[in-house]
């Protein structure tokens, strides 16, 4: 029996120093029927667009990562969607695991996600990510079955955070979830706590969207403030407590920096929390 062909989209920025491990995860995957269309930004100004192009379909599109995703399901020919990032490298077996789930009835599918990095704060992220691993409040689908991605409409164009939680939201309404057992490694690269809260105080600038159109209500955001993950891992923490410390310092500021971005920028997070 034929295998479906398997689209992968992957939006990029500036990626250059990722974009090319990216595509040979790709490329090595044991599941062989996969086109691969990269949509660089039109912001990229870097070789990010002339690596992909020796690997894959590429295009210059859009600027946020919604728009790069939906442009390139547009141009896919796939029955199945599955979305990457730049900046990740796939285990051999994941895109196979996931087409397996969807012979099992899933419409959807969470691919477990670990972190590497130099550094002090990428460790930092690393054991942070390291909690998540199992956790449906933070981990969302990356696998799609293309006929209810395109009946739903997509990721949110206006959404620049939290458009993948929005999007599982969503699938989860229309049926089962599933999830491999293969990963995905996350390259943090060589983080520092300044560009950590640069981008969070971006995505806070820009999250006013993703609250309209979001069902939270009170308990869903003490949830995401005070994570039951950090409690189910505490044997995580006790073994590596100076990074520990680290995060807790790292989450600390992100909270602060995330308040100040929407008591600044945007109401929707307060009205919200109010009206709940």
């Amino acid at each position: 029996m034929k295998r479906p062909l398997v689209s992968v989209i992957v939006p990029t920025y500036n990626e250059e120093k990722n974009i090319q491990k990216c595509l040979i995860s790709l490329k090595n995957q044991t599941y062989r029927n996969i086109e691969v269309i990269v949509v660089d930004s039109l912001k990229s100004k870097d070789k990010t667009f002339r690596i992909a192009k020796k690997y894959s379909q590429a295009f210059k599109f859009g600027i946020e990562r919604s728009e790069q995703r939906n442009y390139g399901v547009k141009k896919s020919q796939g029955q199945y969607l599955l979305f990457v990032d730049a900046d990740m490298r796939l285990y051999k077996n994941v895109i196979r695991e996931c087409v397996e789930k969807i012979y099992d009835g899933c419409f959807s599918v969470i691919i477990p996600e670990v972190s590497i990095g130099k550094g002090f704060w990428a460790k930092c992220k690393v054991l942070e990510k390291r909690t998540y691993m199992g956790d449906d409040l933070i981990e969302a689908p990356r696998f799609f079955i293309k006929k209810i991605y395109l009946k739903l409409g997509g990721y949110n164009d206006k959404m620049v955070s939290g458009e993948d939680w929005d999007l599982g939201r969503r699938f989860r309404k229309e049926g089962n979830v599933g999830r491999v057992k293969s990963l995905i490694i996350h390259n943090e690269g060589r983080l520092t706590l300044i560009a950590d809260l640069k981008k969070k105080l971006y995505y806070a600038k820009m999250a006013d969207s993703y609250l309209k159109e979001s069902e939270i209500g009170t308990k869903d955001v003490i949830k995401f403030i005070f994570r039951p993950a950090y409690i189910r891992n505490w044997k995580m923490f006790l073994s590596d407590p100076l990074h520990t410390l680290g995060l807790f310092i790292m989450k600390i500021m992100e909270m602060l920096v995330g308040g100040f971005g929407a008591i600044i920028y945007k109401k929707s997070f307060w009205m919200k929390f109010k009206h709940n």
